[in-house]
């Protein structure tokens, strides 16, 4: 990352005076000096110089009136996109006419020089930095008497579209009345955009004054009026402390802090600062934007509450003792007496190249040297005009401060009537057609008021991003600044299943569904054959996928349990091979197992049964025993004639048969007779009929 620590866009746009008269040698060459740039702006002598231009006094020898000269670098004059942006924003800059902005007068490119330049009205004064010096800190009081008249220009110029990226004390001038002036509108974009650097991020360069950098700047290469608004509460709490919140060894670890580190309240160091003061430091410097005064517009009116507060509404801005006894204007020198009058005065800020004093040059024929001379300030319009006549009598000389202080009075008394009966005074929006809660910040924030979004809820009525209730209500006058809590509709509450859930595991969903829905749809089971999805899984939904329900609806989830069973077939008495053949086509898997019985019905080798039962409903794909018949099971009856009828009926039991015995009145217990007879093949199990006598 690469920060240009302090070079702001150059020196400070209009010339600013704050030392007496100075004798400066004429020992260095600048070509500037004499030149009259498109034969109309004579270029008297050098103020000042910095990272990207120098600031020159000037004479306007078309309306005879004192300028300041603003000359960009010789790198800048020669790149195109610079000239274009450059053009762009001081056209937009000139077009803000306020009392806390100095004006721009005119722009353009000299053609025999080459010499981009920016012309404004000369300010006799010094910088805000200058004061600090002498100061070295400033009172609370005195701190928002600085910051009001700030922020007054920087509203008229956000109302303009146009976002300053670079407020610090060198950029902001007062005069020896106590006039504060905004300098360098737009000059910080135009050098930003040029081809010397980039915004990327913290990744690429990032142009600005790094104390006083916002953190989408540092990050992002960002800004808007936020932006400003920011770098007024870091400037803030350096006028009340003496020094901006973040120190550090380099200029990336300022950056740093600037995006990773909440700025402090100022009475950490001066304990006597007042917690209202703190709260401007705190909400003007918050690392969020969106938690930020909108613009200058807002914050202005935060600031105007806390001098009400604190009762130092009426506390005038310090300015430099250096400032107050210079002498006036006078623009003697020409062409011919400045030839060899070159680099009067080269100064920079300390921290940052933008600080520079405003004289005029006067060649000194006693010495040889020129003499810089500070000028009469161009404070008002009305002034200016009356600084342009011939000098006033001494009688008008005597008369006109009174007329100023009675103008004066007059102004303030009406300016404070109308603040204090409409100026403060703001009315809440209606957001009836506010749709999104970008829309709804931005009414906020032009309303002046401060925004607090609370978590938003469903609603039947009103549609997503609307607004649901508003307090304090639509159209009750509120003074600005103060907070407006807004709720946000989410839209219809509702609830839906989600097709991708069938086919997946039922226990799974079901508890999904329980955590997802919790008790405002009640959730019930059933089940039914699907050829499609395994059993167990999930089957359908009823209502099904998709369909939105609302709080206290139910849904059915059906499970699959598997394909439809159909009947086993009949395959008995064929051989093994044609009775897999016809299960494997009715859908199930055959299985020929190891295992044979004897069949008093089927023969040998053919089936005899079937594992499930033919008949018995089975689910397709199901595995189906195969049982293959040994045929009867016959047995050789023993010859049991001429035994005992016990030993017979042993022998005959032994081999399986069941022995039914016949006996005569006379006997001997032998066996006389069998049947059937000895040697014959009978079913094992059968009787064999044995005769004793």
């Amino acid at each position: 990352m690469n920060l240009s620590a302090g070079c702001g866009a150059g020196t400070s746009a209009a010339v600013t005076s704050s030392l007496p008269s100075v004798v400066v040698s004429a020992t260095t060459f600048d070509p500037m000096v004499g030149a009259v740039l498109e034969g109309r702006y004579r270029v008297i002598g050098r103020l000042a110089s910095g990272g990207m231009s120098k600031v020159y006094v000037g004479h306007d020898e078309r309306l005879d009136r004192p300028v300041a000269i603003k000359i960009m670098n010789a790198d800048l004059a020669h790149d195109p996109a610079f000239i274009t942006r450059f053009t762009r924003e001081a056209r937009a800059a000139a077009g803000i006419w306020h009392p806390n902005v100095v004006t721009v007068h005119d722009q353009g490119t000299d053609q025999d020089t080459g010499a981009v330049y920016l012309v404004m009205e000369l300010v006799r004064g010094a910088t805000l930095r200058a004061v600090l010096r002498e100061y070295g800190r400033l009172s609370a009081g005195q701190a928002l008497a600085v910051i009001e008249p700030l922020l007054t220009g920087l509203a008229a110029a956000h109302r303009e579209g146009l976002v300053h990226r670079d407020i610090k004390p060198e950029n902001i001038l007062i005069d020896q009345h106590g006039r504060l002036l905004v300098v360098d509108f737009g000059l910080a974009r135009a050098v930003a955009e040029s081809a010397h650097t980039t915004h990327s991020g913290m990744g690429g360069s990032v142009f600005g004054t790094i104390a006083y950098l916002s953190p989408e700047q540092v990050a992002r290469g960002y800004a808007d009026s936020r932006s400003d608004v920011y770098a007024v509460g870091i400037l803030l709490y350096e006028l009340l402390t003496g020094e901006p919140p973040y120190r550090g060894d380099n200029a990336v670890t300022v950056a740093y802090r600037h995006v990773n580190d909440d700025v402090p309240p100022p009475s950490e160091l001066a304990p006597e600062i007042p917690g209202e003061v703190d709260d401007l430091v705190i909400e003007a410097t918050n690392r969020d934007p969106l938690r930020r005064p909108a613009d200058a517009a807002q914050m202005l009116a935060s600031v105007h509450r806390a001098q009400l507060l604190l009762g130092v509404a009426d506390e005038p801005v310090p300015t430099a003792s250096s400032a107050a006894t210079l002498p006036p204007y006078e623009p003697t020198t020409t062409r011919d007496d400045v030839s060899t009058a070159t680099n009067p005065l080269a100064s920079r800020s300390a921290i940052g190249y933008t600080s520079a004093l405003t004289a005029d040059v006067d060649a000194d024929s006693r010495t040889g040297h020129t003499q810089i001379v500070p000028r009469q300030p161009i404070a008002a319009r009305a002034i200016n005009e009356s600084a342009e006549l011939p000098e006033p009598s001494a009688r008008r000389r005597r008369r006109w401060p009174w007329l100023v202080a009675v103008i004066l009075v007059v102004v303030l008394g009406a300016g404070s009537f109308w603040w204090f009966q409409y100026g403060r005074w703001t009315k809440v929006p209606d957001f009836a057609k506010a749709t999104s809660a970008q829309q709804v910040q931005d009414m906020a924030g032009g309303a002046g008021l401060r925004l607090n979004l609370t978590e938003p809820q469903f609603s039947e009525t009103v549609p997503s991003g609307a607004v649901i209730s508003i307090k304090p209500k639509s159209g009750t006058r509120l003074p600005r600044g103060s907070d407006l809590s807004v709720v946000l509709s989410k839209g219809p509450e509702r609830y839906k299943t989600s097709s991708a859930l069938i086919g997946q595991n039922a226990d799974q969903v079901l508890k999904d569904l329980a955590s997802q829905f919790g008790d405002k749809i009640t959730i019930t089971t059933d089940s039914k054959y699907d050829d499609t999805n395994p059993k167990g899984t999930i089957s359908s939904f009823n209502p099904p996928p998709g369909t939105a329900m609302k709080p206290g609806s139910s849904l059915t989830v059906i499970v699959s349990l598997g394909k439809a069973p159909i009947p086993m077939p009949d395959v008995t008495s064929q051989s093994p091979e044609a009775a897999s053949a016809a299960l494997t086509q009715a859908g199930f898997v055959p299985s020929v197992s190891g295992t044979q019985e004897f069949s008093d019905t089927v023969p040998a080798g053919a089936v005899s049964r079937t594992d499930p039962p033919v008949g018995t409903q089975t689910q397709p794909g199901s595995t189906v025993s195969i049982i293959v018949s040994k045929g009867q099971d016959l047995v050789v009856v023993p010859d049991v004639v001429k035994m005992s009828s016990a030993a017979a009926t042993k022998a005959l039991q032994d081999v399986g048969f069941k022995v039914q015995k016949k006996q005569f009145f006379v006997t001997f217990d032998l066996v006389a007779d069998q049947d059937p007879k000895g040697g014959a093949k009978a079913k094992r199990g059968s009787t064999i009929t044995i005769s004793v006598t």
